[in-house]
């Protein structure tokens, strides 16, 4: 499918900067598209001059579409390209009208009502053609500011004004025309002011304003109570720079976007758009809310299973060495593997954890229960990363790892473990191998497989695969023993 980048890189001799500039103008142009209630189709002269291919295409928020179908791509040839030509030649905008159509892709169009030039550092690098159904007889007041704005608009295009250097940076957030539109005069006086602009004001606590007061004065006087707006916000809400911003206060929470307008004898005012998104900081608070208690809630389960671990560590010390004392140790290894992966979802973002991190802390907390049983370690060689993974799969891989390095570590008198992960979009497998003694898998009845089987079964819904088989000859040989764990992920 083809997209505007590829159209220009492909089929037009468009520098790097001057795809960047069209890369810009495309990011802002949804605001003319909606003051002039048209389609704005962006066209670029093929590298040989043959004709025009369409890279992008706009439609606006505030009116029906004019073009149905997407032309993105579409060629038309010069001879019937003759208000693009007309633009492009004279590098000043051209009326369209004559009535006549062309083909463009799989639709047949009238001809563009105007076409724009789009000029970068000295020459023409595009043009912008103005598709519209509106019937400017039934227009009323607000209709008239925006395609009186828009107008302004389109001729800061046809001058290299618009787009401005200040991209947006409230992105979803950012108010769009229909969401409020406010018209400031030179001084930042307000002109006019959309009805939905009126209500969100009030909204903010500022009364509806009237004709001739000052935007920046408004929200000065609305948010005495809760914030004093800075320098630079004002600067924004009086129309003498470009950006977005915030204002708050008790009852309400408005972005605001600011767009400087000018004509060819300089400043006449600014567009201000406005919305009101009091609902959604509340859900984000809400949501924050929310996630700072769940990580609560795994802080303080993973400090009561230290507790309880720090509890059976003390009843093992009393224990003389054997059965006993050796499996309230593993108990107490258990225990802190779960401790680990609360302790990680606690300090996470969300329900997902970087088991990298788990796996490393899990080979600590392995090697000291080893040191603990007065085994020596094997050296492990960690291959492979797991990634960020969900708790629900973290928490019983975690365990079942710990079970599998620990048993390598205390029972198979190894000199190396090697820890393998291997991931995919869909899958994860682990392998614990090591060079020790073997064993029977099928005559294997330790309670430390057994959990592992449960584990990788139930909660994992994985399979576990042993590969072994006790050593005959005490020569070198390469893994005697792999434990491999299979999941989805």
């Amino acid at each position: 499918m083809a997209t505007w980048e590829s159209v220009i890189r492909t089929r037009t001799e468009l520098s790097e900067s001057e795809r960047g500039h069209l890369s810009i103008l495309i990011q802002e142009w949804s605001l003319p598209a909606d003051l002039s209630f048209s389609d704005l189709v962006l066209f670029v002269r093929t590298w040989d001059a043959a004709g025009w291919f369409v890279a992008a295409h706009v439609r606006p928020s505030t009116a029906p579409t004019s073009l149905t179908d997407d032309p993105l791509g579409a060629f038309l040839p010069r001879s019937q390209a003759l208000t693009l030509e007309r633009a492009y030649q004279s590098a000043k905008p051209a009326r369209g009208g004559s009535g006549r159509s062309v083909r463009l892709g799989s639709a047949t169009l009238p001809e563009p009502i105007e076409a724009i030039p789009v000029p970068y550092q000295g020459s023409v690098v595009a043009v912008i053609a103005r598709y519209s159904q509106i019937d400017q007889r039934r227009l009323g007041e607000l209709e008239r500011q925006y395609l009186n704005a828009g107008d302004i608009l389109f001729g800061m295009i046809g001058r290299g004004e618009f787009p401005l250097a200040a991209p947006p940076i409230l992105g979803g957030d950012a108010p769009r025309v229909g969401d409020g539109f406010i018209r400031l005069g030179a001084d930042g006086s307000i002109q006019y002011a959309s009805p939905n602009a009126r209500s969100a004001l009030r909204h903010l606590g500022v009364p509806d304003p009237a004709p001739g007061s000052a935007l920046a004065d408004e929200l000065v006087l609305a948010n005495r109570r809760h914030e004093a707006p800075d320098a630079e916000r004002l600067r924004l809400a009086a129309g003498e720079a470009a950006g977005d911003t915030e204002f708050a206060s008790p009852t309400a929470v408005l972005t605001l976007r600011s767009l400087p307008l000018r004509d060819a004898t300089g400043p006449v005012g600014a567009v201000v758009l406005v919305r009101d998104v009091s609902d959604v900081r509340r859900q984000e608070r809400a949501l924050l809310s929310k996630d700072a208690t769940i990580r609560e809630i795994h802080h303080r389960v993973k400090n009561n299973l230290q507790t309880v671990g720090a509890l059976l560590r003390l009843q093992a010390r009393r224990m003389p060495v054997g059965e006993g004392r050796s499996a309230l140790l593993d108990a107490v290894t258990r225990v802190g593997t779960i401790a680990l992966v609360h302790d990680s979802l606690s300090r996470s973002p969300g329900e997902d954890v970087d088991f990298d991190e788990i796996s490393r802390r899990v080979l600590v907390m392995a090697r000291d229960a080893a040191a603990a049983l007065d085994t020596d370690a094997p050296r492990v060689v960690t291959v492979g990363s797991f990634g960020v993974l969900p708790s629900a799969v973290a928490t019983p891989l975690a365990m079942a790892f710990a079970e599998v390095l620990l048993n390598a570590m205390e029972h198979s008198r190894a000199s190396v473990v090697e820890v393998t992960a291997q991931r995919d979009d869909r899958q994860l497998l682990l392998t614990v191998a090591d060079d020790g003694v073997g064993f029977d898998p099928r005559a294997a009845e330790g309670l430390g497989l057994q959990i592992v089987g449960t584990l990788v079964s139930e909660q994992l819904d994985g399979t576990l695969t042993i590969d072994s088989a006790p050593r005959i000859e005490q020569t070198p040989q390469p893994m005697v023993t792999v434990v491999t764990i299979a999941c989805g992920v």
